[in-house]
């Protein structure tokens, strides 16, 4: 039996690179193990002797690879009503003063970048109908993408299984939630109007798909992964796509502080956000 592929100190800082540019990911050297062993199962698929191999096909992205990769390299964690509390104080603190200054009068455009499976974007759209009196005479449109092919097309069918639901109460789950199968529950059609899901990249402005600027941007727990290089390009891209005076949340471990010159910070009650700045 052929012994597992080990990934050499030149293998590891070439696959890095080409994930940190692609992605913008980057895998430290005390997870060089856990990047390996995302990458293993695929070689033995491929029939790969080495982690060079792989690198040269997602490198020339033979056969749609690097669509692959991502797959194999993201982080898939969410769940519904995830850090509510910096989503209440968005509406609860800055809700007025957006939609007053509004790109498009009578809308307000909210974006989920790295949305994984949906959950996020699903739970702003819910939070947002527990805050009726708050939204009541806007349109408000939920975008999202995520690099991860596989995890959009798990948006678009909004089926989940009890990890994804483990902080949502039962009274929710009964009020938002059919059932389907065993420990599958599918959101109620209802719930998913206004909410659009497709395959984008955050260090790839070019993916981003604005009719017009978003009024928010919500990228949480996923700048922790990111490269320097992919932090500061992450950062330009917000500020790309979000209007003057529109809101960037991140996770609360993550900041853009010193990043850009772009954004100020703004507190909304217990929670800072990242304010738009300039014309």
């Amino acid at each position: 039996m052929r012994a597992d592929p080990q990934l050499t100190d030149d293998e590891f800082l070439l696959l890095n690179e080409l994930i940190a540019a692609e992605i913008g990911i980057t895998f430290p050297d005390h997870k060089r193990e856990l990047l390996a062993s995302r990458l293993r199962p695929r070689l033995q698929a491929l029939r790969l002797r080495r982690y060079f191999d792989y690198y040269l096909q997602a490198r020339y992205d033979l056969a749609g690879e690097r669509e692959r990769l991502a797959e194999l390299v993201t982080n898939h964690e969410s769940y519904f009503f995830r850090e509510t509390e910096q989503i209440e104080a968005l509406f609860e603190h800055a809700l007025p003063g957006l939609r007053a200054t509004a790109a498009t009068p009578g809308m307000l455009r909210l974006l989920s970048a790295g949305c994984a499976s949906g959950e996020e974007a699903y739970t702003l759209g819910l939070c947002a109908r527990r805050r009726f009196a708050g939204v009541a005479g806007s349109t408000l449109t939920i975008d999202a993408f995520d690099v991860d092919a596989s995890r959009v097309a798990m948006a678009q069918q909004a089926v989940y299984g009890p990890g994804a639901l483990r902080a949502t109460p039962a009274e929710l789950r009964q009020r938002y939630f059919t059932p389907r199968g065993a420990d599958r529950w599918e959101l109620k059609p209802l719930y998913r109007a206004g909410s659009r899901f497709y395959r984008g990249n955050i260090v790839a402005l070019e993916t981003f798909a604005p009719a017009v600027p978003y009024d928010v941007v919500f990228c949480r727990n996923v700048l922790i992964y990111f490269s320097e290089a992919a932090l500061h390009r992450a950062a330009d891209h917000f500020a790309e796509v979000l209007r003057p005076g529109g809101l960037l949340l991140l996770g609360a471990c993550e900041s853009i502080i010193g990043l850009s010159h772009r954004f100020e910070t703004v507190r909304l009650g217990p929670s800072i956000a990242y304010r738009r700045i300039g014309r």
